[in-house]
């Protein structure tokens, strides 16, 4: 058996659905896991173990189907789990081996011969930070140094995808930066990495994909970007209506297209609020009464936060045009509008909202 040629995803996981007596633990789940970086996310009870233990074909799946690799699971998942390297959550190092010994074993474990055992367990204590500490006794490793050493040991048969449970649990702010410098090496390498975690900040840091479960379903994948609403960094001036003249002699960017110094209007496509990017919040510098535009903008179910004539205001579905329609209601003028990245916790609270009716009913109640 040979695995399907070049996959263009990692692993696909179509219609999957997982029960543990009457609990289903995954529901219908239908995903492409990309290359890269991947962050696993989800509340605990949501389903990311037993996703992980179905990649690695500790379990089978009740409906759907599973490919990882290449090859179908669970029918070809001895030579899927060849290709993947694994650091579990739990310190599961080998009890009486020093540190060269612990990736030795498990090379071997892999199928690696003695030379070339010996040859890979080198390299990747020194890609770790552990060649100083090779033949002293694991036991008097510090957390962090076991850390290091597990994701070596996950390593060393070179696989092409790792997977990664909860790899800076416990570890102190330096501890942390070293493992998360370490994951995104062995990403720019080239591996495949799923990294399943409760630490938002570790995906932010390090992730170029996000997969969120929630209560066995899938709640979001994308790029990291798309998961956080909001483009930093991204600012332009706009003007509404009269009060495009106040802004001064400089175009400005409004709803309908280019505001020019004579103040005629020219279509841009390219240009517009949030320049094509989903966006939910924005601080907006307001030319007239701030606490007026305001008052409109919450009549429409805007949440809006008044600082002097600086408002921070939060879009639900990410479309601006109230805001255009309230400045022309009001007669103000927008002088700065500015798109402001959501927090990962913010982001994170937000698909969880999304994906729960109970909470959404509950919003919508009056």
């Amino acid at each position: 058996m040979t695995p399907s040629d070049a996959p263009a995803a990692v692993a696909r996981l179509d219609g999957v659905t997982k029960y543990f007596g009457d609990t289903a633990a995954l529901r219908g789940i239908s995903l492409a896991l990309p290359h890269g970086v991947v962050g696993l996310l989800g509340p605990n009870g949501a389903g990311k173990s037993t996703l992980m233990r179905l990649l690695l074909g500790l379990d089978t799946v009740d409906s759907g189907t599973v490919e990882l690799l290449g090859w179908p699971l669970p029918e070809a998942s001895l030579q899927a789990r060849a290709e993947i390297g694994f650091m579990p959550e739990d310190d599961s190092l080998f009890p009486g081996l020093n540190g060269i010994e612990q990736v030795v074993h498990a090379a071997r474990l892999c199928g690696l011969g003695p030379t070339d055992a010996f040859a890979r367990a080198h390299e990747m204590l020194d890609l770790v930070g552990l060649s100083d500490a090779r033949y002293r006794s694991a036991s008097g490793f510090s957390l962090g140094m076991r850390q290091r050493l597990r994701l070596a040991m996950a390593l060393v048969h070179g696989p092409r995808l790792v997977l990664l449970d909860e790899p800076t649990s416990g570890l102190d702010p330096a501890g942390r930066a070293e493992m998360l410098d370490l994951i995104r090496e062995v990403g720019q390498a080239g591996t495949a990495v799923l990294l399943s975690t409760h630490v938002l900040g570790d995906v932010e840091e390090v992730c170029d994909h996000v997969v969120l479960l929630t209560r066995g379903k899938l709640g979001f994948s994308g790029p990291t970007s798309r998961f956080r609403a909001g483009a930093a960094g991204r600012q332009a001036a706009y003007a509404v209506g009269a009060a495009a003249s106040e802004v001064g002699p400089d175009s400005v960017v409004g709803p309908d297209g280019v505001v020019g110094p004579d103040g005629v209007v020219t279509q841009d496509g390219a240009a517009g609020p949030g320049g094509g990017v989903v966006v939910s919040h924005y601080v907006v510098d307001v030319i007239g009464d701030a606490a007026a535009l305001a008052t409109e903008l919450r009549r429409t179910q805007h949440s809006v936060k008044v600082d002097a004539d600086r408002l921070q205001i939060t879009f639900p579905t990410g479309d601006t045009a109230a805001l255009w329609q309230a400045a022309v209601t009001c007669g103000v003028g927008i002088r700065s509008f500015r798109p402001q990245q959501e927090a990962m916790a913010d982001a994170f609270v937000r698909h969880l909202r999304l994906d729960d009716p109970t909470r959404r009913a509950g919003e919508g109640a009056p």
